[in-house]
């Protein structure tokens, strides 16, 4: 259902994901001011992410599939994370603290969603019980 607390988290994650792929500056490096999407790799991280957010939301039919999906985006979310970090050691690069509270968000929104979603389906498996 589309009215369920996770949708809200799953939109924010999605959102978030989405503006951090071609709005914000992850970096600065050499004074000039690099995005997701001018690096590839981190690019599809975060095209990835946002995707598995939107596609997680659509699917509250399945809640195992949910479940899967939102877990492969915290996953990529972290993966994120120390792709920044990696960048951060090796370039001594100034990372911008925007893009890293944009990733913080969007994680804990997707285990925000997560505890939702298992909520959910601790609440049908106690119904079946009693059937």
């Amino acid at each position: 259902m589309l009215q369920r607390i996770q949708s809200i988290y799953l939109t924010i994650a999605f959102i978030a994901m989405a503006f951090l792929s071609f709005r914000v500056p992850i970096y600065t490096l050499d004074d000039k001011l690099i995005k997701a999407q001018d690096d590839t790799k981190m690019f599809i991280l975060t095209l990835l992410s946002s995707l598995l957010a939107l596609v997680g939301l659509f699917i509250y039919r399945n809640r195992k599939i949910q479940m899967k999906l939102i877990r492969l985006a915290v996953i990529i979310n972290m993966i994120i994370g120390v792709r920044l970090f990696v960048v951060w050691k090796a370039f001594q690069v100034t990372l911008n603290i925007n893009g890293l509270l944009i990733v913080f968000l969007a994680t804990v929104a997707l285990i925000l969603a997560y505890k939702g979603v298992k909520k959910d389906d601790n609440l049908v498996r106690s119904v079946d019980r009693i059937r």
